[in-house]
């Protein structure tokens, strides 16, 4: 049995942090809260829901599937409140539009290393 860790993504084609370009693995569950943190979301081992607002279309489906009331439009504009969240990710199946995403699923070393390895031809 393999163990598996937390990511909430993999970035191709990444040009920051340094020369050059490569693929970026970006873990789950860092617990140093620095204060010039790019990635908040990998704060957390849990998975977290990720709101995209320039794909959001204001259907409002999101609404009627979350139990929790995390999903508010106020002047037409949507917020996502993330203290009430319980990580169900009922509103991202109801989301027409994908603006809503899970961020953080678990992988075998192996699965990233092959997601990763499709990236080789770009590199040598």
């Amino acid at each position: 049995m393999y163990n598996k860790g937390k990511i909430f993504n993999i970035q191709r084609f990444s040009t920051s942090d340094g020369p050059g370009i490569r693929t970026v693995v970006f873990l789950k569950g860092c617990p140093l809260s620095c204060v010039w943190c790019h990635n908040p979301e990998s704060q957390s081992v849990l998975p977290e829901i990720f709101y995209k607002k320039d794909m959001c279309i204001g259907c409002g489906a999101c609404i009627n599937e979350c139990v929790e009331y995390c999903h508010i439009f106020n002047g037409g504009t949507h917020f996502l409140e993330r203290k009430n969240c319980i990580h169900c990710a009922k509103c991202v199946g109801a989301c027409f539009s994908n603006a809503l995403e899970v961020c953080g699923e678990e992988k075998s070393a192996e699965e990233i290393i092959e997601e990763v390895l499709r990236d080789k031809p770009f590199y040598e």
